[in-house]
């Protein structure tokens, strides 16, 4: 999570293109021009520090119907900054995903191979990454343009341009605190502090965290901040050289007297300069507003110091800009999770409802929402003999049998059929003694192997802060075919290991869809 999350903080929209274009044959062409606009941010640098950010096509697709369009070429022209700065195409030293490009004096022209399928409506396509590097003796406040060019097949041309200027260096610095140990039912105090590392005055900052749930705020949240997937809040404060600031009214957490006993939490964001959270901010102008959320409508909070310019300014050092502050549960209420299991009975074709997770034997209640340790990240192995035909949405595939087929699509539009499963919990709480269970679908198989499968909690490679189990010896358990008579084609029900589950008794669901979620985005319940 934290490094999924860095990556997200340090602004590299390189990151981004991860999201690359999948050639699909088979969808249809465009029977006409889609609409294109171009995006690449503003940006500025100074010194030897490169910036790296992709220009985006937004492309509007008529109807609903997916499409394809075939070849792209884009091209940019660095004439305009060519006196002070270096502008390089990424894939001018390395292939991306079939992407081609070539470089003929100041014009860097790139070509996507296609087809490249498209969703109906409105898609936001990465073009190519382009680094930026002030030239040695620019001047501050020099600026010029990049001209952007689009053709899709042979249609007519898009263009575009954005600036770039030569600012003024500083040096912001978070702090990444050492985890404090808070006693269930206490309100603990997050460390949120910035300083100004450098030689310069840093005239105002921005402080980027991920999740603080706006419902929890005192007073309608503060007003300079808005709420949404981030939290963003704007300080127009001139920070000194050698200085360090914290919130006047400070953000805390309140720790449910409940909770069990090494839960743990963190308040992880970053801090930027106005110009370099922009750039971050402006991949694309048309962004949804639940990334933003709206203001808070209390008083603003504000900085105040707790040690005794023209030109945009720009950050020479983002590796230090990372804020965390993280609280551990204390108390002797340490919990012992269990794995779940279930006996599957049916003949061929049948299609048997099944229900599998883990139990919180207790001492203690895991909350789910505010604690990163807290979910055990459940693993499901399908039985040889079974097929899941349904999916709880909150689990995804892991893996596959190699003589199957991978989905049309890709696994987030067709959860079956998978020989594994991950099964995430974000939201809601188990209590102790109550269990977590993921609901699926299966269909016995012909001539059906009674080959075992299995359910794992804890597993190492699956969980990014320490569990808080205590007892790691029931954290697998069998998920078991039995045949069975009968003419097929029922809806049969199986219950849970009664055997695991004690006195635990029914089943806990979550209220919401969980999406599809492979790295869990955690989000810690903030009040002013």
């Amino acid at each position: 999570m934290r490094r999924a999350l860095h990556r997200l903080l340090s602004g590299s929209a390189v990151a981004l293109l991860a999201a690359a274009v999948v050639s699909a044959p088979g969808t249809p062409a465009l029977a006409a021009d889609p609409a294109v606009r171009l995006h690449f941010p503003d940006i500025s640098v100074v010194g030897k520090d490169t910036k790296t950010s992709a220009l985006f096509a937004w492309i509007d697709v008529p109807g609903t119907a997916p499409a394809a369009i075939g070849k792209l070429t884009v091209s940019v022209d660095t004439a305009g900054v060519d006196s002070i700065a270096t502008v390089e195409a990424f894939s001018e030293f390395e292939d991306i995903g079939g992407e081609f490009c070539d470089r003929a004096g100041t014009v860097i022209t790139c070509e996507l191979d296609g087809p490249i399928e498209l969703e109906g409506g409105t898609n936001l396509l990465p073009l190519v990454p382009l680094s930026v590097t002030a030239k040695p003796g620019a001047a501050q406040d020099a600026e010029g343009k990049l001209a952007f060019t689009a053709r899709i097949d042979g249609g007519p041309a898009v263009t575009a341009e954005s600036t770039v200027a030569i600012g003024e260096g500083v040096d912001l610095a978070g702090v990444i605190a050492k985890p404090v140990t808070v006693a269930p039912g206490s309100r603990a105090v997050a460390d949120v502090r910035v300083s100004n590392a450098g030689t310069r005055p840093v005239k105002g900052v921005v402080l980027v965290l991920l999740g603080w749930d706006p419902s929890l705020t005192k007073d309608g949240g503060y007003s300079n901040c808005t709420y949404g997937l981030l939290t963003i809040c704007t300080f127009d404060d001139v920070l000194a050289t050698g200085t360090s600031y914290q919130l006047s009214t400070p953000m805390a957490l309140e720790i449910p007297a409940d909770a069990a006993a090494g839960s743990r939490a963190s308040a992880i964001g970053a801090w930027y300069t106005p110009g370099d959270f922009k750039e971050l901010i402006d991949v694309a102008p048309e962004l949804d507003g639940d990334i933003f959320g709206p203001k808070g409508t209390g008083a603003p909070a504000e900085l105040r110091a707790v040690k005794a310019a023209k030109a945009n300014q720009v950050d020479t050092n983002l590796d230090n800009n990372l804020m965390l502050s993280e609280f551990v549960v204390g108390g002797s209420r340490r919990p012992d999770m269990a794995a779940v299991g279930a006996t599957v009975t049916g003949t061929p074709g049948d299609k048997v409802r099944t229900k599998v997770g883990f139990v919180n034997n207790g001492p203690g209640t895991l909350y789910h929402f505010t604690f990163d340790n807290v979910d055990p990240s459940t693993h499901i192995t399908v039985p040889a003999g079974l097929r899941a035909i349904k999916v709880d949405e909150r689990c995804v595939p892991f893996a596959y049998d190699a003589d199957v087929e991978f989905p049309e699509g890709g696994p987030e539009k067709d959860l079956t059929g998978a020989s594994e499963y991950v099964c995430f919990v974000e939201d809601g709480k188990t209590a102790a003694k109550a269990s977590m269970l993921f609901d699926f679908t299966f269909e016995v198989r012909e001539n059906a192997s009674t080959k075992a499968g299995q359910v794992r909690i804890n597993e190492d490679f699956l969980t990014l802060a320490e569990p808080i189990d205590r007892d790691g010896r029931n954290d697998s358990a069998k998920i078991t075919v039995q045949a069975s008579g009968g003419s097929g084609g029922g809806l049969p029900v199986t219950g849970a290991n009664a055997g695991v589950l004690g006195a635990a008794g029914g089943v806990l669901l979550l209220a919401g869809a969980l999406g599809l979620l492979m790295v869990r985005r955690r989000r810690v319940r903030f009040t002013a």
